[in-house]
This record gives C-alpha cells, sequence and structure tokens, in this order.
C-alpha cells in the first residue's frame, strides 16, 4: 500500500499512467507500440527537465538566470576568459542583440569588462573579471556542499 502511495506521488507517475493505458490499448490493436523506448524517452525528458528546475532554482537563489550563468561559464572556459561579443553570440545560440543585453548586465555586475583588442582597437573582448571569477567558485562551492550534503 505504501508502494502505491510513493508512486503516485511521484512526478513521473502520471506519464507512465498514461503509457500503460496506451500499452493495454495496444494490445486490443494490430499496431506496435515500442513501449520500453517510449517509457525510457520519456523519462530521460523528465528527469533532464527536474535537473534543470533544480538549477534553476539555485541559480535564483544567487540572483542570476540561465542566460547569464552559461555567458560566465563561457568566459571562464576560454584560455584567457576572454571571448568577442559574436563568438559568445554564437555560443549561447542567440542574437547579437541579446549578447549585448547579456554582456550590458554581466558588466553591470562588474563580473566582466569590455576590453579593446591590442592589435585592432575596433575589435572588443569580454573579459571575466576577478569578481566574476570568485561568483563562480562561490557558487560551484555551493553545489560541492549541496552534493556531499
Amino acid at each position: 500500500m505504501e508502494r502505491a502511495q510513493t508512486q503516485k506521488e511521484t512526478s513521473f507517475f502520471p506519464i507512465e499512467q498514461l503509457l500503460n493505458e496506451r500499452k493495454q490499448q495496444q494490445q486490443k490493436s494490430t499496431i506496435s507500440l515500442p513501449y520500453q523506448q517510449i517509457l525510457l524517452t520519456r523519462l530521460c525528458i523528465h528527469v533532464q527537465g527536474k535537473l534543470l528546475e533544480n538549477r534553476n532554482n539555485m541559480l535564483k537563489k544567487q540572483v542570476i538566470n540561465e542566460t547569464l550563468f552559461m555567458a560566465l561559464i563561457i568566459l571562464d572556459t576560454q584560455t584567457t576568459h576572454s571571448i568577442q561579443p559574436s563568438e559568445l553570440s554564437d555560443a549561447l545560440g542567440s542574437s547579437r542583440t541579446n549578447a549585448t543585453r547579456i554582456a550590458d548586465e554581466l558588466e553591470n555586475r562588474k563580473w566582466i569588462e569590455r576590453k579593446e583588442s591590442h592589435n585592432d582597437r575596433r575589435c572588443l573582448y569580454l573579459h571575466l573579471t576577478e569578481e566574476g571569477s570568485n561568483f563562480l567558485k562561490k557558487y560551484y562551492r555551493k553545489i560541492d556542499e549541496k552534493v556531499i550534503s
């Protein structure tokens, strides 16, 4: 009895229930339903959504959104901790205009600074600041603490 209550409380239960109903209907039909593959695919999509929801909740506590966080990570992974705005736009899969807004917000928070290229003053780079790097380190520590506890 307790097992059934626990199962009904999970967020995946409605999907599983619908698939089981469809499986029963399919047994009366001549059309074959790849039940296991569909169930596994739906479970993967469901788990990915829950992971994203959990990460967004953690980010919200740090007063940052997913896009700003990903921009910081992209900058942090660069050897020079710098990237051109157009490259950031491509990496985030967003428009150049949106990348400018993202850079503006990160600059307002003092997590990045805009620097001219030494070779070409027309060329601009977004550079991760020490404050931006410290923010990421602090966030990573919080993730580690959550995983360990």
